[in-house]
């Protein structure tokens, strides 16, 4: 059975995190995915420490099933190969910084007269038009400018960050769903277009909550793991760990105080709503995590699911590793690269019938693996390819 993407071909000209990780979904529904990279070195994240095999963790991850070109488009025989490849591309993906691609002739107004059918994919940290434009842009660096940091941790000390890539892969992601949209358009068409994602743009569905605080007159508060307009809601203790509970609705507080042993408390007039609740959260709180101490934390989450409460298991991320529905799912694989096969890939989150979510090989390529196979199914001889590389053009 073939993928939704088989036939089509992406050049990724992308690196780090959420250009990558595109290219990621592409080769996962089936596209062939060329990574150009610059000859020596790789890709910024290729070589960085600390580095399994020689290779950075993240971009092992990164970059299963997809081919990689080195090539070295600061030279001019580098970008007439790369217009080659582009003749019968259907996809440009790129990320670097804001006129690094403009600069090689590179740029969507450069390419687009030459390559009508082409969908040139563009993400970046921030739209053209930002003030902020030219500032270099990182997954935490867009935690900041979007205001989420100011959200984060406890009102009596600074925000603090997300360590999970949560921007990076959202921006992947809308890259992913512009592209197919973009696809889908030209094959009404035939012609294609420039899709472009912003990583701080992305960040403002995520906010929405908060922006309409600040639209209402309100100021948006640091609340740890708190909620402002439910109560209670929060980690608590257990007595081997921690778990979240969150009681969306009244009816979820009422069967919470009663398996607490606080029936009184159901119907009294100062715990009779979220707001109400909240003016004594600290007091709360302290009654829930004195009675969630006493439980086991996995016992406690299937009580509290029996009685239709929400809530989670807090997870250390080496629990998360070892859980075998990773595998099972096929979000974390087995995989290689070169002669090693002891290295984690990562899967597809998107799962589509008729698929198990291991149709691409688990392999990660070394630097410039796929070279001479692509330049030779462009007509480049074998003596050419090692003039090219005794140049560093390759």
């Amino acid at each position: 059975m073939s993928l939704p993407l088989d036939g089509y071909r992406v050049i990724e000209l992308a690196q780090i995190y959420a250009g990558p990780y595109c290219g990621l979904q592409l080769a996962h529904f089936g596209a062939e995915v060329i990574k150009i990279e610059p000859p020596g070195s790789g890709e910024l994240l290729r070589k960085r420490p600390p580095a399994k095999h020689g290779t950075n963790y993240g971009f092992l991850m990164l970059n299963t099933g997809k081919k990689s070109v080195s090539l070295n488009l600061k030279d001019e025989r580098g970008r007439d190969i790369l217009f080659r490849m582009l003749a019968d591309a259907d996809v440009l993906l790129e990320n670097y910084a804001p006129g690094a691609l403009e600069r090689l002739g590179l740029g969507y107004q450069d390419l687009a007269p030459r390559f009508p059918r082409l969908v040139y994919a563009s993400s970046k940290g921030y739209g053209p038009d930002s003030r902020f434009a030219q500032l270099g842009a990182l997954d935490f660096t867009i935690q900041a400018a979007s205001g989420i940091i100011s959200m984060t941790g406890y009102g009596d000390r600074p925000g603090v960050r997300v360590t999970a890539a949560l921007i990076d892969t959202s921006t992947g992601m809308h890259l992913a769903a512009g592209i197919l949209a973009a696809l889908l358009e030209r094959g009404r068409t035939g012609r294609g277009r420039k899709v472009e994602v912003a990583m701080l743009d992305i960040c403002m569905p995520a906010i929405n909550g908060a922006l309409g605080v600040v639209q209402d007159g309100f100021k948006v508060r640091r609340l740890g793991n708190r909620h402002p307009t439910t109560c209670p809601c929060n980690t608590y203790p257990c007595a081997d760990g921690e778990i979240w509970i969150y009681c969306l609705t009244e009816a979820n507080w009422h069967q919470l105080a009663r398996l607490m042993g606080r029936d009184d408390l159901v119907g009294h007039p100062d715990y009779q709503d979220h707001r109400r609740r909240f003016k004594l959260v600290d007091e709360i709180d302290a009654m829930v995590a004195q009675w969630s101490a006493r439980q086991k934390r996995d016992a406690l989450v299937a009580l509290l699911l029996a009685h239709n409460i929400p809530c989670a298991p807090v997870r250390e991320i080496d629990e998360v590793a070892a859980d075998p529905e990773l595998p099972a799912r096929n979000l974390v694989r087995d995989g290689n690269i070169a002669d090693h096969d002891d290295i984690k890939v990562l899967g597809s989150a998107i799962k589509m019938s008729g698929f198990n979510g291991d149709e691409i090989p688990p392999h990660v390529p070394e630097l410039g693996e796929h070279t001479a196979e692509v330049l030779q199914r462009l007509g480049i001889s074998a003596d050419q390819l090692e003039i090219l590389r005794r140049d560093a053009v390759i």
